[in-house]
């Protein structure tokens, strides 16, 4: 896949690749590295497209024989042409006769209902789906409740001031995540060490990057 080689979709056919649309192989490696060493029970990732950084997660769960990973993508068949669905349902390991990959053909916001409903949680989410500041901030406040305390949630695309400004919110105003320092310069890694305790009317202003890099 990362030398741009056409690959299959889930309709059988096979097409080209977007070479933009991916993360870097270090990175997908330190996403590997991570799951080594913290051993999730569940991981969930929104944003699927082509399946790189789903085929790291699903290589650790082989690697650690525990886990199970989660996809959100509703355009997946539609726009991607089932690619990335495609790789996880071929290389996605069986653990004691059971599946370690479900995908989610839904909106990210949706989805979270459910899963709420379903009592789900997570150890690691990695949000990577619309980039839309207001996107991005639901996804972190939705998925931030279905996270296990000690978990971490990731954050891509660091170069998007959209994703940059999320992130001064988060730093500035949830008090029940702390920044994790990472070797990535494209991510931001925030863990969970406890519940969202604020008062009804909290708030503290934040940094807002604009479209020119300017921050306010």
């Amino acid at each position: 896949m990362y030398d741009g080689d056409p690959q299959n979709g889930i309709d059988g056919q096979v097409h080209c690749l977007d070479n933009t649309t991916r993360i870097p192989p270090d990175q997908g490696m330190w996403i590997y590295d991570l799951c080594l060493a913290t051993k999730p029970k569940s991981t969930l990732e929104i944003g699927m497209a082509y399946g790189f950084s789903s085929l790291f997660f699903l290589a650790a769960i082989a690697k650690n024989q525990q886990g199970e990973h989660t996809t959100i993508d509703p355009f997946q068949k539609s726009y991607w042409h089932g690619i990335g669905l495609n790789q996880a349902i071929e290389h996605s390991p069986t653990l004691a006769d059971r599946s370690t990959f479900r995908f989610i053909e839904d909106r990210s916001d949706r989805a979270a209902t459910d899963l709420a409903r379903e009592k789900q949680s997570f150890d690691i989410v990695f949000v990577d789906g619309n980039h839309r500041y207001d996107d991005i901030l639901v996804d972190f406040y939705l998925y931030a409740q279905l996270t296990n305390v000690g978990g971490h949630i990731i954050f891509d695309d660091l170069w998007m001031n959209s994703v940059k400004t999320a992130v001064e919110f988060i730093r500035t105003n949830r008090r029940d995540f702390r920044e994790v320092i990472s070797s990535q310069a494209n991510v931001r890694v925030f863990q969970k060490i406890g519940e969202d305790k604020r008062k009804w009317h909290e708030f503290s202003a934040f940094k807002v990057f604009s479209p020119t890099g300017s921050t306010k």
